[in-house]
């Protein structure tokens, strides 16, 4: 895209002010911003281009010449809208493209344009980009968009870039409840992004999980921390071939685990949770909470009761496998170190895992190759 003058048309130094929009890190996405003086902040729309058409999110008001060059990158497709207060420009971009408009329905009903598509939690709203239902904050209907294959989350007002390379949040006031507000901003944080695009203030680039935690720390203490077992989403698993199964509770990401992994996993009787397999950097340890679990090994089965402790250190001799051979349901904590690098093997079908950042390959332990092979 090329050069776009100031919304306003202001000058600064007799200068007319000039705002870019900039190719960011996401190919096919772009940014641009208007300052807003009196927040001492700009505020950011983006811009997606997709197979299915070009997507606005948040738009700033354009001027002639802006939508003319929307016009030479084939215009837009849709507008989307994280909440009622960055309606923006959306109703000049319908009027202009034709554009339809998505949003939360509880935004719907407060925005004064037509709504064609209305969003939930889970939907994707373009290629790529999954809604994520944010509860709590200063509109009851505001979501965030994860950009899962880049690492990325789209966000409008829940998390503020001021200062630069750092996040705030909103005034007190903003909120009916701080406490609620500042914990409902963990699913952000269980995500683990690397890169926020911002709605106001600066967009990170790099490091946007652990800022996350810095700034929701900094507003709700230890609280941030901790969680109820029955305030954990559970997503249930089941194998193509129905041989492995459970209902799932991953822990960790949402208060902040970084060097542990905690999960809380249900089998129901007869149901595998994993194959048998052995670990070379992370160790585990399961504690059983309820039922009787079995532990199989290389050697033996071993039937489990609450109250136990079993140890799975890593190498080949220390391969497992939990499943439940009893007629009730079992219940069991899966504790593990967290390594960047890993490799897992699986004595029962001669195969290897292995982990390295960005990459992740599953691959038979047989044929062994040459060390020049395919060179």
């Amino acid at each position: 895209m090329r050069a776009l003058r100031g919304a306003n048309g202001e000058s600064r130094g007799g200068a007319a002010y000039v705002a870019r929009v900039q190719p960011l890190c996401i190919p096919g996405a772009f940014m641009w911003s208007r300052r807003q003086p009196d927040r001492r902040m700009n505020f950011n729309s983006f811009f997606f281009s997709t197979p299915e058409g070009n997507v606005a999110v948040d738009p700033l008001p354009l001027e002639t010449d802006e939508l003319e060059q929307l016009v030479a990158l084939s215009g837009l497709s849709w507008v989307v809208l994280t909440n009622r207060d960055h309606v923006r420009s959306a109703a000049v971009l319908r009027e202009s493209f034709g554009a339809r408009i998505a949003t939360s329905e509880a935004e719907a009903s407060a925005i004064d344009i037509p709504v064609d598509r209305v969003l939930h939690d889970g939907d994707t709203a373009f290629p790529g980009a999954v809604v994520v239902a944010l509860q709590h904050q200063k509109t009851p209907g505001e979501f965030a968009l994860h950009l899962a294959e880049h690492s990325a989350l789209v966000v409008g007002d829940a998390l503020i870039g001021v200062p630069a390379g750092a996040l705030s949040l909103l005034p007190d006031e903003r909120y009916a409840d701080v406490t609620q507000s500042v914990l409902a901003l963990r699913r952000l944080w269980a995500l683990k992004p690397e890169v926020l695009l911002l709605g106001d203030g600066t967009p990170l680039f790099s490091g946007a999980t652990r800022a996350i935690g810095a700034v929701l720390f900094a507003r709700g203490g230890l609280a941030v921390n901790r969680i109820n077992l029955d305030d954990v989403p559970r997503e249930h698993f089941i194998s193509p071939d129905g041989k492995f199964g459970s209902d799932d509770a991953d822990v960790d990401p949402l208060i902040g685990g970084e060097h542990l992994g905690y999960q809380v996993v249900t089998l129901k009787p007869g149901m595998r949770f994993c194959p048998l397999h052995a670990h070379y950097r992370e160790e585990e340890l399961y504690i059983v909470l309820e039922g009787t679990p079995s532990v199989r090994t290389d050697r033996e089965t071993l039937q489990c009761r609450a109250g136990d402790f079993i140890a799975f250190p890593v190498g080949r001799e220390h391969a497992h496998q939990l499943l439940n051979e009893s007629a009730a349901d079992a219940t069991v904590i899966l504790l593990g170190a967290e390594q960047p690098e890993e490799l897992v093997y699986y004595p029962d079908s001669d195969k290897i895992s292995a982990r390295a950042p960005g990459v992740r390959y599953r691959l038979r332990a047989k044929p062994q190759l040459e060390y020049f092979d395919s060179e």
